[in-house]
């Protein structure tokens, strides 16, 4: 995930781009195709593939999948919420995982889809929302994947140390780790919002890490927050990318031997009706939320694996060869919608492959009509009370009258 400004490598034609981060999992980057002036005004290149990367990707494509994947997201968290499901560590962590990936793709919604209706980028108009965030894009990207991870994790103890199991898989230590996590991430990315500010170069405005601000000053050997980032941002895709995939790749074998061979035992060897019973729903329920794991990590390597390549080409591109025109700026432009859809599709991969998160579901709705009616007939109940009450009032009120004639 990296925070790359476009038009920066085209105004200074000679700056070092390898200095600059490249698109990655979500990338901070104000649509290829445009130049900020002073006045904060946005105009477009004559570049053709640039126009489309603006015009349809940014504009259309990005744009839907932040609406399909904020009411997604949404969904996520009312049915995760309700006690049938909240009370499962796994329901935790994808209730977190959802809203991480709201607050996700709110950054992304800023950084691509609104710069290209209002023609106004955000980001480089004010300083706080400049810094604010990169530092949103890479704290909601390290733990939505590391969310996965330990998800993944607690899928595989669960399953394979059913006993022990007890002691780690429950909903209060999930949300206990996931407050470590999310004050671990906060710490280690903190930095973004001291490092990045607006940068006026040649009559154009940028939002990208400091050139004047050193990480570590003592000549000859100090070093700008720029070059810092810029190696920090090679360590992070290890940290937030590679380490995620190798957890979840080893502890999603595990989890689909496991099931496998329990399947067998559970059909085979439960001779009581009730406990072969019993043992069947647990085991459907256990196997529905591995599905469902098994399914989001799958959409994780799709979506963040081809723009990890990306990445790792570009930034052995050569420096002198613009990288932001033709071709590769519509390129990147779709790695950068992949990326946002990975934050985006959670909800309807648990819908395919999950019939418990279905039925949680379809109830959640069930339940909020049958709510609405009931709430209805209350209320028509009580103005049928309250006039009643009020005819009663008026007949005492004229009955005296009625006996002193």
């Amino acid at each position: 995930m990296h925070f790359y400004s476009a038009t920066f490598e085209d105004t200074i034609p000679h700056f070092n781009n390898l200095h600059l981060p490249h698109s990655n999992v979500l990338v901070y980057n104000l649509s290829s195709s445009i130049e900020i002036t002073q006045n904060n005004t946005i105009t477009t290149s004559e570049d053709p593939y640039r126009n489309l990367a603006e015009k349809l990707v940014y504009k259309y494509i990005c744009l839907a999948i932040f609406v399909i994947g904020f009411i997604g997201n949404l969904l996520s968290v009312l049915v995760f919420s309700r006690p049938a499901l909240r009370r499962r560590s796994c329901a935790i962590y994808f209730l977190a995982l959802a809203i991480t990936d709201i607050a996700s793709l709110c950054s992304s919604f800023i950084d691509t889809v609104l710069p290209s209706f209002n023609n106004v980028s955000l980001t480089m108009k004010w300083t706080f929302i400049c810094k604010l965030n990169p530092l949103l894009v890479y704290f909601t990207t390290d733990l939505s994947n590391f969310l996965l991870a330990v998800a993944s994790i607690d899928r595989a103890v669960s399953i394979q140390c059913p006993v022990k199991s007890q002691y780690f898989c429950r909903a209060r230590i999930a949300i206990y780790i996931i407050l470590v996590m999310s004050i671990v991430f906060l710490l280690i990315n903190g930095h973004l919002f001291w490092g990045f500010e607006i940068i006026d170069e040649q009559s154009s405005k940028f939002c990208l890490p400091s050139k004047a601000k050193y990480v570590y000053y003592n000549e000859p050997y100090s070093m700008t927050y720029d070059r810092f980032y810029a190696i920090f941002d090679s360590l992070d895709m290890l940290f937030a990318v590679v380490i995620p995939f190798i957890v979840m790749l080893i502890c999603n074998i595990i989890i689909l031997i496991r099931v496998i061979t329990s399947r067998r035992s559970v059909t085979t060897t439960a001779s009581n009706a009730g406990q072969s019973k019993e043992a069947r729903k647990r085991h459907d329920k256990e196997k529905q939320l591995t599905v469902m794991l098994l399914g989001s990590a799958a959409a994780f390597l799709v979506f963040t694996l081809p723009t990890e390549i990306n990445d790792t080409i570009r930034a052995f591109h050569p420096p002198d060869v613009p990288q932001t025109q033709g071709p590769a700026a519509l390129v990147t432009a779709i790695f950068i919608a992949m990326g946002q859809l990975n934050h985006a599709i959670h909800f309807y991969i648990y819908t395919l492959t999950g019939r418990v998160f279905r039925n949680e579901l379809i109830q959640l709705f069930t339940l909020s009509k049958y709510s609405f009616l009931r709430q209805k007939t209350v209320s028509s109940i009580r103005q049928a009370n309250a006039d009643q009450r009020l005819l009663s009032l008026s007949t005492k009120k004229t009955n005296p009258d009625d006996v002193d004639a």
